[in-house]
This record gives structure tokens, sequence and C-alpha cells, in this order.
């Protein structure tokens, strides 16, 4: 390796890619009855192979599917458990702020593994597809996301949902080490669990949610320490956990927040991950000092540039913001990444297209490159 390479932080994705205007096209095809699914998902296929030789192109070491075949980011993972399903809502009109939920999850037993989970067959796909030319990330709601989603869903009562609530944690736990357990199988070496709720637990609108179910947010912090460490408990050495609080497109964790820090600390500090992908303000690279809870031999995925809007940040700032990383983290454990995945939920509003977040991996990979020039 030269000296170039050693001194150049590795590019990463959080995992999500916008589709391009032709796999659009085919679903609403699909939706008006113009086509068969089978013809939609044989588009799928095309669109992923091709996204697949683009990252590649791009110089990204570990790809995913874009997760361009998920409609929900953590309901379809969730559904292929056993013990789980989907109720939708099409009647009704709720008048509130927030986006009404018209797809509630429901549990018609315990949850358990399924070794039959749609995801495995999709993992096996992408393995084919990539031929050895890069590792291959799956990424997956974290455990503790399935957790809060039921206590907030059942206003702090889990017996609501759950028939047995005292085995809740247990039957998570379980069926994500069995989950996880099958990808090794498969031949997956990088698990990405992604979480929106560790950036939250110090929001005042998240803390103001969960005191109305009777939730105190220091107790949740200390249940999703249990579950994610007992879900990834006895992994194989050579299977690389990511832990990735970039689920939410329009949220950067308040670093500055003291109250907000004590929960990020103890995930730094606790949390059995191996890597951490933590979104910073490019505009505040101070906060990036949190790093030095990082404990040593940990990779550090540093998201620094916005994968939900289309401005091209400034090469110069990456750049400044990989020199702080660094007074923390070896460069050798350093990647610099979007804040959030780019299939964002309102595109048009925002502006993204599907080369725009081509042209954010390049900018990276112009930063990453110009660090190492001047290391």
């Amino acid at each position: 390796m030269n000296t170039m390479s050693a001194n150049m932080p590795r590019v990463e994705i959080v995992g999500s890619f916008l589709p391009p205007e032709e796999l659009e096209n085919a679903l609403n095809d699909k939706i008006r009855g113009n086509i068969s699914e089978e013809a939609y998902h044989e588009m799928e296929d095309k669109v992923i192979d091709r996204l697949i030789d683009r990252e590649i192109e791009a110089g990204l070491q570990i790809v995913t599917d874009g997760e361009m075949r998920r409609k929900s980011w953590a309901r379809d993972f969730w559904e292929g458990f056993n013990g789980m399903s989907r109720e939708r809502i099409d009647t009704g009109r709720v008048y509130q702020d927030e986006v009404v939920r018209h797809d509630l999850l429901r549990f018609n037993g315990k949850i358990e593994f399924n070794p039959a989970h749609p995801f495995f067959e999709k993992y096996s796909h992408m393995q084919e597809l990539t031929a050895g030319r890069a590792e291959v990330r799956q990424t997956i709601p974290s455990p503790g996301e399935l957790y809060v989603r039921i206590l907030l869903s059942s206003n702090g009562d889990i017996s609501k949902l759950y028939d047995t609530p005292e085995t809740l944690l247990d039957d998570i736990i379980a069926a994500y080490r069995e989950t996880i357990a099958e990808f090794y199988r498969l031949g997956c070496r990088h698990i990405q669990l992604d979480t929106g709720v560790w950036g939250r637990l110090s929001d005042p609108d998240f803390d103001r949610l969960l005191l109305l179910g009777g939730v105190d947010a220091d107790k949740v912090t200390e249940t999703l320490l249990h579950l994610i460490n007992g879900s990834i408990a006895d992994r194989p050495d050579d299977l690389e956990i990511t832990l990735s609080i970039a689920a939410d497109e329009t949220r950067i964790p308040r670093w500055f927040d003291e109250k907000e820090l004590t929960h990020l600390r103890l995930m730094l500090e606790e949390v059995n991950a191996d890597a951490f992908l933590l979104p910073f303000a490019i505009s505040s690279p101070e906060e990036i000092t949190a790093l030095r809870w990082l404990p040593e031999g940990k990779r550090a995925i540093i998201g620094i540039v916005d994968g939900s809007l289309p401005n091209l940040e400034s090469v110069d700032d990456i750049v400044r913001a990989i020199r702080v990383a660094a007074r923390y983290v070896p460069v050798s454990l350093i990647s610099i990444s979007p804040t959030c995945g780019f299939k964002v939920s309102d595109r048009e509003r925002q502006g993204l297209n599907y080369e725009t977040q081509w042209t954010k991996i390049a900018l990276l990979r112009q930063a990453a490159e110009k660090y190492a020039e001047e290391a």
C-alpha cells in the first residue's frame, strides 16, 4: 500500500440510494396494472446490478443494494420475523402535525427467527451480483428501534400489543441473534444496525413523547444497550457490526447539548459494535471531538456531507473535519460518508436527483485524496 493510500480515509455510504427514473416509472406502471409484478422485479434486478457496478466504479469498498427493494425503512425487515404482521389502515383521518401511521405492526405470536426471512434471498442475490469485486454490507434496523416502536405504539404499556411483555426483550434478542447468524452463514461479514433513537433521547419533543407513555429516557438508554449488546454477543471475530445513528435524514444529533451528550457518550463507550457511523454538522467540526470517547480500535465513520440536499460542501471543510477526527482516531480507522442515506422522503422539495448522490460520493473521494496529499 502506498503512503497516500495509508493516509487516506475510506469513503463509505449509509446504505440507501435514490432509484433512477426508469424504476420509478416501472413502479407506477405496476401500480396501474400496466406491467406484472415479475416484470417490475426484473427491472429492480437490472437497476441493482448497475448500481453495484457504479458503486465499485466510485471506489466504494463496501457496497449495498441501495435498499432499492425496501418500501419501508424498518417494517419490511421486522415483518420478516415470525409472529409479526402488518395491518393497513386506508380509511379515517387524524388531524395532527406528524404523518399518520397507516401501516401498524401487529403480533400474531411470539417474535421469532424466520429461516425463510425474505432478506436472506435478497442478500444472496447481492452476493451473486457483486461476485467478489467488493464487500457487501447488510443494513437492518437496530433491535432498539423495534422495542421503542412497540413502546410508543402501546403508550408504555407493552401488554396492550404483546401477549408476553415480560419476554419481549429476550424474544427480540433471540430473533436478531439467529438472523445475524444466518446472514453470516450466507457469507455476510458486514452488518449495519440503523437507529434514529440514539440521536433523539434528549430532544425535548421526543422526551415529551416518552413521558406521555410514562417512560424515562434514561431507562430507555439502558434497555437499548441491553438489546444491542445482547443481539450481537458472541458473534464471529470476522463479522463487523456497525451502529449507524444516521437513520433520520433531517436530524443531526445535538452533540453540543450536555444532556444528549451523556446518552451519546454512553453509546460510544458501552455499545459493543466495531464501527460507528456518526453524523456531524460540517459547520461545527468541533463537535467531532466527541470521538475522544470512542474506545481504542473502533472504526469511526463520520457523516459530514448532507445526503438529503443537493448543494455541495467545501472540500476544505471536509478535510478540516477529517483533521479533527484524526486527533482521536488513527486515519486507518476513519471513514467519511454522507450524513444519511440518499433515499430521502421528500426528494423533490430538497432538489435531489439520481446523479446528485454520485456527485456527493465523488466529493468525499476528492476530500479524502486531498487530506492524504497534505498529510
